[in-house]
């Protein structure tokens, strides 16, 4: 076989690969494998480094390439290898046998293997692994961390995700074509994974910045999530009330971003008449977010529950919350579809204020199709999205309201029903 490009570009996807996790393996001391480093070495003495991956992974290409020519030759090359590393292991003596680096090496050669036939997945393997390995100094500490409710409900969680969702039907039932038992499973799903992983934010990165971060990647997912999640936790944590509403702001904040970008992307003649609207709304929802982290940094500072381990903080993942707004968010499915069954297709704004009720998203891009084909005056189709947006902020303050009590509610519902009103104001005033 001659020598092409293609492979010659598998051959160095396989020297990556063993550079990098040769360079992971030198650079990272562990344990067993290295000895602290001196001012003269610089580097760890280590018997498995740089080189020594490069050819194991070289070496599993050379296997592969062979073994397209000669079927005995990839097995035989490869057992050699891994007899070798077993002959290291046994004969280095050591008090503290770990075994991480010998297996790192055979996995070394058999990703080496694998570039000959899927280079791309040999490199997102080996950079997984490169991570697992690097993870070495902060795993102790981080499972020493960790309790067993928090691993038990991570598995309770992958198991409804990964078990019981796909086997939920894909399809509307019932009355009025509304319900799809799927997409009400997946928002249970996704409030209780917003929970679940501003559980686990909280925990390691104190309730301001944990929270902070939730609030502002989940709000490009499900703002209302968001909300319904937060609204939970204040109610469970009371100390958490301030952070949990400044994610929930941070959250809807991020939303009316989002909106601006579908419509930018969509019709940028639409966001010209929409950016003053919405961006009003987005400002005052991010500098509204800035009050309320200053006033959870200043509770903090005041030594209210500054640590994680001092605020009372649920099992990370409960479900009950994500099934009661489930069970809200139908109702208002099915009151919304009953209201346009009613009402018919009078009015483009009559039918944004139903369809906010439930998600702003359906209704901006039916009006951002209508004003794309000239078939809407896109002024109208401004004042529409933003009385869904509007509707839609209604509608989260009442959740708010409803999961978190009436302290979260009124701080969360104040800013949100503030910020989208002074947004319909500018755009009826321009």
């Amino acid at each position: 076989m001659d020598l092409d490009w293609a492979t010659f570009q598998k051959i160095l996807y396989a020297l990556g690969i063993g550079i990098l996790i040769g360079l992971e393996r030198s650079l990272a001391p562990s344990s067993r494998d290295c000895e602290k480093p001196t001012e003269e070495e610089g580097l760890p003495n280590t018997l498995l480094g740089v080189r020594t991956f490069s050819i194991l992974s070289l070496g599993g290409f050379a296997a592969a390439l062979l073994g397209n020519e000669y079927s005995f030759a990839a097995p035989v090359i490869l057992a050699g290898l891994i007899l070798f590393l077993a002959l290291k292991y046994v004969l280095d003596r050591d008090p503290d046998p770990g075994i991480t680096t010998e297996i790192a090496g055979v996995v070394c050669a058999a990703l080496g293997a694998l570039c000959y036939h899927q280079a791309h997945s040999a490199v997102a393997l080996a950079l997984i692994i490169t991570i697992l390995l690097a993870l070495k100094g902060n795993m102790p500490k981080l499972l020493g961390k960790l309790k067993r409710i928090e691993f038990t409900d991570t598995l309770k969680f992958l198991v409804i995700i990964l078990i019981l969702l796909p086997l939920i039907p894909n399809r509307t039932i019932g009355p009025y074509d509304v319900f799809n038992p799927y997409k009400v499973t997946f928002l249970v799903i996704l409030i209780s994974g917003i929970s679940f992983v501003g559980y686990f934010c909280t925990k390691f990165l104190g309730a301001q910045r944990g929270l902070g971060i939730t609030g502002l990647f989940g709000g490009l997912t499900s703002s209302t999530a968001v909300t319904a999640s937060m609204a939970a936790q204040a109610k469970g944590a009371p100390a958490l009330r301030k952070a949990c509403a400044m994610a929930t702001v941070i959250a809807n904040a991020t939303m009316f971003a989002r909106v601006l970008m579908v419509v930018f992307i969509l019709d940028r003649a639409l966001t010209r008449e929409l950016v003053w609207s919405i961006g009003a709304m987005m400002t005052g929802a991010f500098f509204a977010s800035i009050i309320l982290w200053r006033g959870a940094r200043d509770q903090g500072a005041a030594g209210k529950h500054t640590e994680a381990d001092d605020l009372a903080l649920s099992n990370p993942f409960s479900i009950g919350p994500a099934l009661k707004f489930a069970l809200v968010f139908v109702g208002i499915l099915f009151a919304a579809k009953i209201a346009q069954n009613a009402l018919g297709d009078q009015g483009l704004y009559l039918a944004s204020l139903v369809s906010g009720l439930a998600d702003v998203d359906p209704i901006t891009l039916s009006i951002v199709e209508q004003t794309k084909s000239l078939a809407l005056d896109r002024h109208v189709g401004a004042i529409g999205i933003t009385i869904a947006v509007v509707s839609n902020s209604v509608v989260k303050s009442g959740i708010a309201v409803y999961s978190g009590g009436w302290k979260f509610g009124s701080l969360v519902g104040g800013v949100l029903l503030s910020v989208t009103l002074l947004g319909l104001l500018v755009l009826l005033v321009l």
